[in-house]
């Protein structure tokens, strides 16, 4: 689409949601929120996101030491650092879960650089989340909040790859068998970590760096260790910043640890801290979150080739004929447009399976109010969440759910991950294709896109990994397969 023009009327929410619509009946102020967060959030891609997508890809392009503060300022004003932190936390998460993804489709269609960017940051938040630390969350949540109030936005990011590992640090039956190079040592008062994480998501505009350790390479899950590391602690250091070939605005970095000591109010999660056996659950809580997510993201860059396509196709004419008006050009145009359906149903089948499994669908009113958020900040209330019991507790019954419902989803997840992630590549060829020359210039953003969405078909555990991985939850649970080459046998 070239600046400023409309949208096509038929992207309405109507007709890109109406299972959510229907739902509505039902459920009229879950839809409402989610109808509203989605409002929001394309007025936002439109007015603001739009102007700035080609201009910071371009910089990035020229200066690959250039970090996109613009964009991270521009989130916290809009507030959309603290999209994921309920009110009673002093975020502007709305309360309803379901609003999220259309959410991030809407942004995604206008710069998935800018997704990446913003959502290096919730899956830091996601992580912790996860990890029921209440104490170490409400600190992270008030320095989040306190920065979008005060224009000095503050960031973390997780650090999961290595050098060696990369997907199969996010498989459990793959972990053990990582070529980890990082290493958590206890130490008196805390952890000492030693090692380099890479290919780590806004790396170097974080605050603070959630980074995920094993104390014990040979059982990673049992032995895990999480750690806030901020980015002024002694023998911590930034590394390389990767020269991606897409989705420029969101830095990969590396992380240096040389002998850096975590003490131990900052440690996140060590061994002990989870039931035994758990652990896996916690890997499976973040990944069913981030890879529908990701798939949310795929179905919005495979929007944005569709609109891109479809608005060249509306002005560009071929020996005096506009484009839209030949029958192969509204063949492929479909055929774009049906993708982005497709990536939409799996990401939102993967969302409800999210929500029939461990999240609710909607935060009840009454902790989305004025007053509970007062209450929440009440001494009593403080020290329950931050006692070892109440996390505990809290962690069992999440990780207690049946067995089945992890298994769904880590199928839908994994699901909507690949088909949004080709989704999106394939719009984007597409597009490519329709426009011919013009489909390379920077500045009708078609070439970004291709570059951008190739990229998500390789984080979040490559696609390949996703497949193994669905079936593995889904046929080899019943087949008795071994999928990733771990049975004795």
């Amino acid at each position: 689409m070239t600046p400023g023009s409309e949208y096509p009327p038929l992207i309405r929410f109507d007709d890109a949601f109406p299972g959510l619509c229907w739902l509505g009946r039902v459920r009229p102020r879950w839809i409402r929120m989610a109808r509203s967060d989605w409002s929001r959030a394309r007025n936002f891609a439109r007015r603001h996101l739009w102007p700035m997508a080609l201009t910071v890809d371009r910089a990035v392009q020229a200066d690959r030491r250039y970090l996109a503060e613009e964009l991270v300022h521009l989130a916290a004003r809009h507030r959309l650092l603290s999209m994921y932190l309920p009110r009673f936390m002093g975020g502007s998460f709305s309360g309803s879960v379901l609003g999220l993804f259309p959410v991030l489709e809407e942004l995604a269609a206008v710069d998935p650089g800018f997704v990446g960017l913003i959502g290096g940051h919730h899956l830091g938040l996601t992580a912790l989340a996860l990890s029921f630390n209440f104490r170490l969350m409400d600190r992270v949540a008030g320095l989040v909040v306190r920065g979008e109030q005060t224009g000095r936005p503050f960031l973390i990011d997780c650090a999961i790859t290595e050098p060696g590992a990369g997907s199969d640090v996010e498989e459990e039956d793959l972990f053990p068998r990582a070529d980890l190079c990082t290493r958590a040592r206890a130490v008196p008062g805390g952890a000492v970590l030693s090692g380099r994480k890479c290919f780590i998501s806004t790396g170097h505009l974080a605050d603070w760096h959630l980074v995920i350790i094993p104390y014990d390479r040979t059982h990673p899950l049992d032995k895990i260790g999480l750690f806030l590391v901020p980015k002024n602690s002694p023998g911590f250091s930034l590394g390389a910043l990767e020269e991606k070939m897409g989705q420029k605005a969101a830095p990969a970095s590396e992380l240096v640890f040389d002998d850096c000591f975590v003490p131990s109010d900052m440690i996140v999660t060590q061994p002990g801290d989870l039931p035994p056996g758990r652990g896996e659950a916690l890997l499976h809580g973040v990944l069913g979150i981030t890879r529908t997510a990701v798939g949310a993201m795929g179905a919005g860059m495979a929007r944005g080739a569709f609109e891109i396509a479809l608005d060249f196709a509306a002005w560009h004419r071929v020996r005096g004929r506009r484009m839209i008006d030949r029958q192969g050009v509204q063949e492929t145009l479909i055929r774009m447009l049906a993708r982005v359906h497709q990536a939409r149903a799996v990401y939102l089948e993967a969302a409800f399976a999210l929500c029939s499994a461990f999240l609710p669908a909607q935060i009840p009113g009454f902790l989305n109010s004025a007053l509970y958020a007062r209450l929440y900040r009440t001494r009593f209330l403080t020290r329950l969440r931050h006692h070892a019991w109440f996390r505990r507790r809290a962690y069992r019954l999440f990780a207690g759910r049946p067995v089945t419902d992890h298994q769904r989803v880590q199928f839908y997840s994994s699901l909507a991950k690949v088909t949004g992630t080709d989704a999106g590549l394939a719009n984007a060829h597409q597009a490519l294709d329709l426009m011919g020359e013009a489909g390379s210039r920077h500045e009708n953003g078609a070439e970004k896109l291709f570059r951008d969405a190739k990229l998500g078909q390789i984080y979040e555990g490559a696609n390949e990994l996703n497949r193994l991985h669905m079936f593995k939850h889904f046929l080899a649970r019943d087949l008795g397969v071994d999928v990733f080459g771990t049975d004795p046998k």
